[in-house]
Parts: C-alpha cells; sequence; structure tokens
C-alpha cells in the first residue's frame, strides 16, 4: 500500500491529464475489482454533471454515456455532492438516486467519491460494476481509492486552471469568441490542412458598420452590449464546420469550407444577421456590416495574403456605403478608380466626359414606367467608364465649391433633359440625388428659382432625393427649404430610408412627398420576414402620412411580387432594367411598350425585359 501511494504521488508530474487519469483509474479500478471508472465534471455553473473520461474493462460499455448531462442535484453523484462524502452503492437498480439510463445500460453497483478541491467538490470519480461485486471490500481499500482520487481531484483543478490560462490566451472575453491570436492560429492550421488535400475555403473579414457612432454617441457598455450581440448573431448562422472570431475592435473573421458557388449565400446570410436594431426613442440605431471575402486557392493559400486582400475588399464595401460584400478577386479591376481626384472630375467637367444615365422605375399596381433615376458616369478619353461611387467619393473629399458645381451641373441637366423629353411627347419623371452640403447651400433653391424660370413645366417632372443627415443636421430650415421647393413644383423624397435614424418626427414634420426604402431591406425578400415586417411597417405608416413608397434594389420577380403584395407603390432595380445611357433610354422604353411588360402575364414579362435590360 506505501508503494502504490507513492506511485500515485508520482503520477501527478504527469503533463498530459487524459495518461494521468488513465493510469489513476485503471489503479482504482484493480484496488476495487470494478469493471470501470468515469470521470464526472462540475460545469463552470455548478448546474450540470457531465461525463468525460472512462477506463476500464468495460470501457465500451461506458462510452455510449460520454457527453452525457444531468442535474448537479440528481443521481448518485448528486448526493455525494450535497454531503461531500463517498457513497457506495452496492445494488444500483435499488436505490432511490439510481437513473433509469443507467439502469438500462447495466450498471449494478457504483462506488461515487466527491472530487474536493480547495473544500469545493469539483466533480466525481465514479467507479462501476456491471455485475455485482463477489466479496465485501474492506473499509481500507475504499479509503486507498478516496486517496488516489484525491491526486484525480488536485490534477482535475489544475487541468482546469490551465484551461482557463489557454482560454485568455485564445479566447476573447467580450464576446467568448475565440480572439486574434485564436482565430490567426487556426487559420494557420486550416490553411495548411485543406492546401494538403486541395481544398477550398474563404476567408469573411467583417467590419461593423456605425459602431463608433453607436459608442460616441451612447457610450461603450452600448457599444460592448452590440458587440455582444453581433457575436451571437454570427454564431446562430455560421455552419458547425466554420470559425469565426474576433479580430479586435469591431472586426470579425468567419473561415469558412466551401467551394466558390456557395460565398454569395453566405455573405448574404452574414450580412442579414449583422443588421441590428438597437436602442429606442432618439437613442434608436442601426449597426450593419461591411464583408471582404478572400478565396483560396485562387486569391492565395498563405493566411496572411487572404486576410490582407480580405481586409482591403471590406474597406472596398465600405468605402461604397457598407451592408454589402466585396470580393477580394474584383478589387483590383478597380483600383485605377481609386486614384480618382477632384482636379479629375474638374477637367472631365469641363471636357464634358461626365454624362447622366438613366434607370427606370415604375409603378407597382401595372408595371408602367413612373420615371427614371439619373446616375452620373464619367467616360473617360481612353474608353474606360468610371461608375457614380468613385466620382462621388472624390467629390466629397474635395475642398471649395466643386460639390455645389457639380449638384447645380446635374439639377442643369435633368432640367433639360425633362424639357427635351416633352417636347418629343415623353413624359416621365426624373430623380436627382442631392447632397446634404447642397441642399442645404443657398445656391440650391438659387439654382432650382433659374430652372423655374428658364424652362416653362419642368419642375413638376422633377423628383430631388436627399438623405435623412441633410434632414436632421437642420431640420427647420430643412422644412423651409422643401416647402420653397413644393412652391415651384419640385418634389421631395427621403432617400435610402431605414439605414439612419429612420425618426418618425422628420416624416411627420417635413412636407415630403415620398420615401425611398434601402436596397438592404429589399435584397432576402421574400424570405426573410424580418425584413417583410420592416418593409411592412414603412408602407403602413408611409400611406399613412400620405407618402408614396419607392423600392430601390429588387432584383427577382420574387422580390418584385413580395413589394407588390406588401404595398409598395414604385420599384427601381435591376429586374427591371441596369442603368442605361441617354440614347438607349427612348429604344428600351419603345421595346417595353411594345412586349406589353404588365401583369397579364407576369412570368412571360420579367423574361423578356431581362433580355432587353442586358442589351440596353
Amino acid at each position: 500500500m506505501p508503494a502504490l501511494l507513492a506511485a500515485m504521488d508520482a503520477l501527478t508530474l504527469e503533463q498530459d491529464f487524459q495518461a494521468f487519469f488513465k493510469k489513476a483509474a485503471t489503479s482504482v479500478c484493480k484496488l476495487l475489482n470494478a469493471d470501470g471508472a468515469a470521470l464526472i465534471i462540475l460545469d463552470e455553473r455548478r448546474e450540470y454533471f457531465e461525463y468525460h473520461l472512462f477506463e476500464g474493462a468495460q470501457e465500451e460499455r461506458l462510452n455510449p454515456y460520454k457527453g452525457m448531462r444531468f442535474p448537479a442535484n440528481e443521481g448518485i453523484a448528486g448526493r455525494a455532492l450535497k454531503t461531500k462524502t463517498s457513497i457506495y452503492v452496492r445494488n444500483y437498480s435499488s436505490d432511490s438516486d439510481a437513473m433509469p439510463d443507467l439502469i438500462n445500460g447495466g450498471l449494478a453497483a457504483s462506488f461515487v467519491i466527491p472530487l474536493i478541491s480547495s473544500d469545493q467538490v469539483i466533480g466525481v470519480l465514479a467507479s462501476s460494476w456491471f455485475s455485482e461485486p463477489v466479496d465485501i471490500i474492506p473499509p481500507q481499500i475504499f479509503l486507498l481509492a478516496e486517496r488516489i482520487a484525491s491526486q484525480i481531484a488536485v490534477a482535475c483543478h489544475r487541468e482546469q486552471l490551465e484551461n482557463q490560462l489557454r482560454s485568455l490566451v485564445s479566447i476573447d472575453p467580450l464576446t467568448q469568441l475565440s480572439n486574434r491570436h485564436g482565430i490567426m492560429q487556426f487559420l494557420d492550421q486550416k490553411a495548411d490542412q485543406l492546401a494538403r488535400h486541395n481544398r477550398s475555403f474563404a476567408l469573411f473579414f467583417i467590419d461593423l458598420d456605425g459602431l463608433k457612432t453607436a459608442n460616441d454617441q451612447w457610450g461603450h457598455e452600448v457599444g460592448d452590449n452590440i458587440l455582444r450581440d453581433a457575436a451571437n448573431r454570427l454564431r446562430d448562422v455560421v455552419r458547425r464546420s466554420d470559425c469565426i472570431g474576433r479580430l479586435g475592435g469591431d472586426e470579425f473573421l468567419i473561415i469558412a469550407e466551401c467551394d466558390e458557388h456557395n460565398l454569395t449565400i453566405l455573405a448574404n446570410r452574414f450580412l442579414q444577421a449583422l443588421r441590428i436594431h438597437f436602442g429606442t426613442g432618439r437613442k434608436r440605431g442601426r449597426i450593419s456590416a461591411s464583408i471582404g471575402i478572400a478565396f483560396s486557392p485562387s486569391d492565395s493559400t498563405e493566411p496572411n495574403t487572404l486576410l490582407r486582400k480580405a481586409d482591403a475588399a471590406m474597406y472596398s464595401a465600405k468605402q461604397e456605403g457598407g451592408d454589402r460584400f466585396h470580393f477580394a478577386s474584383r478589387i483590383a479591376s478597380n483600383e485605377s478608380e481609386k486614384l480618382i481626384s477632384a482636379v479629375d472630375i474638374e477637367n472631365a467637367l469641363d471636357s464634358d466626359e461626365i454624362s447622366l444615365w438613366y434607370q427606370p422605375i415604375v409603378s407597382l399596381r401595372n408595371k408602367q414606367v413612373i420615371g427614371f433615376e439619373s446616375l452620373v458616369r464619367w467616360l473617360k478619353a481612353d474608353g474606360q467608364l468610371v461608375g457614380a461611387l468613385p466620382i462621388i467619393k472624390a467629390i466629397e473629399s474635395a475642398r471649395g465649391d466643386l460639390e455645389i458645381r457639380f449638384g447645380n451641373w446635374i439639377l442643369q441637366k435633368s432640367a433639360q433633359q425633362i424639357s427635351e423629353w416633352k417636347q418629343q411627347d415623353f413624359l416621365h419623371d426624373i430623380h436627382i440625388n442631392i447632397s446634404a452640403r447642397h441642399f442645404l447651400h443657398p445656391s440650391f433653391l438659387q439654382e432650382l428659382q433659374k430652372i423655374h424660370t428658364q424652362y416653362h413645366n419642368v419642375c413638376d417632372s422633377l423628383i430631388v432625393e436627399i438623405t435623412e443627415s441633410a434632414m436632421l443636421d437642420d431640420m427647420e430650415r430643412a422644412r423651409r427649404i422643401i416647402l420653397r421647393c413644393q412652391e415651384l413644383g419640385v418634389r421631395v423624397a427621403a432617400d435610402d430610408f431605414g439605414t439612419g435614424y429612420s425618426s418618425l418626427t422628420y416624416l411627420k414634420y417635413l412636407p415630403l412627398n415620398s420615401l425611398k426604402i434601402d436596397r438592404s431591406f429589399v435584397t432576402d425578400l421574400p424570405h426573410n420576414q424580418v425584413d417583410r415586417d420592416i418593409v411592412s411597417g414603412i408602407v403602413s405608416i408611409a400611406h399613412a402620412l400620405n407618402l408614396l413608397v419607392v423600392a430601390e434594389g429588387a432584383e427577382n420577380e420574387d422580390q418584385l411580387e413580395c413589394l407588390r403584395a406588401l404595398g409598395c407603390d414604385q420599384l427601381q432595380g435591376y429586374v427591371i432594367s441596369q442603368p442605361m445611357p441617354l440614347e438607349q433610354v427612348m429604344r428600351w422604353h419603345s421595346v417595353y411598350l411594345q412586349r406589353n411588360l404588365y401583369y397579364p402575364d407576369r412570368g412571360a414579362s420579367v423574361a423578356k425585359l431581362s433580355a432587353i435590360s442586358k442589351h440596353a
């Protein structure tokens, strides 16, 4: 016996806990002539026991119970926890605390020893017999088994402390996700593993939109709650095989083994999960996400390169307003656009290289074309076509009056186009986007007055779209400007509704004519019930205030039908047509009418219309 005790003391030096338990449990089984021994541990809240490890001749009969959980006040283990004493049950099935699952598993007898560390039970060691013990077990053997169990308790406590230390190194304490160290370690392992098996995977680099504003306006406690909520939402939507971590701040990384066809599906799932509304009343806000996607092996197989490319793609998505995703593979083609400066735009205006393209807006009642939104394009001398976003970005970063000059140019070009169309009996509205700074600038109303004087009956076909920020910056001034617009016949719409504060106060106070539901609420229709409810609520409120509702970003017939069913008045999106240059508008409209694209033949209509759009 002394020699055995000395051996058990030496076992505590074993660094691998499972190897230590195997040796210790084997010793207990030999002492008691038991069929096996199980390590059953309390959870952190001390609410449940869970079977962890087994050892013994009947291990195959015990293994099915690995991972089994039961309340801490049940079973023989619960009694041992309460009394802090060992309990020997020679006839298990007749005991009042016997568990049916274990009886059905053939357990005949059990000796449960509480594992005590720092005067607290952390679990139990349960020795098991699957036939009634033949011999009477001497008390000194029980005492020796308890001595061995005390060594197991020491080693078990040490293992728990080491796990906690490992968690501090690799777990983010706020979200309980892997931290930067942990997720990067996993990325290295995953990249090596999948490269060896020639399999593909993706990095989703996620950055929350609007968290800094939430922190600044409502404090870091609100920001921390948003981060925890975001982490939980991502946990709910990632697949079991995906790995998720927080890189720091408001950045998350998801590593997903998938093929290229699933990238868009996963990205949309993550975007939807991170459309977070928080707060109430004036303290209400909305968070979204910008996502960059790098795909291995096509983008790279080297982890740091993949991370850098995913980061760059995320930044590109954020520069376009957020609540969207970009692929790293498509960023390189846009590099030239990033080099555009305010000087380039001024020169392009002087050289008459800037033009307006037009995207149709139709009635959802009968699909009749109501108007067009004008969108800026720059056809460079070398033939390259530059879209609106880099142009606007360059203008917004400029000093001086370029933003005002550019906005007035759009007003004049749109008025001129309305006038020309009316002369051709082409009676359609034109929607134009006006920046917040331009809208509040004195020259805006001056330019409208000039247009009203210069062109006959043009202003009644002009619709100015402004964002919530323009109205909220100075609501009283915005009200006066809107009223003056309407005196001149110009209608005013709230653009991108739902992405800012979406305050009912300004909807009630400002004499708007319509509002435009942001595309982020349209993308997942009709399948996303939350977005359906949001759109339905916006429509109800708008109609109660006598406002028309325009939905933008619809790409398919299902979205169109859903928006019509929810009561939206008008629709804009690729399901109708992509933006087109001026010289194609008349032809597109003529074909649209000839094909009779109204509701009697909905399915055929969309197919025909898509074909037209691609050639327009």
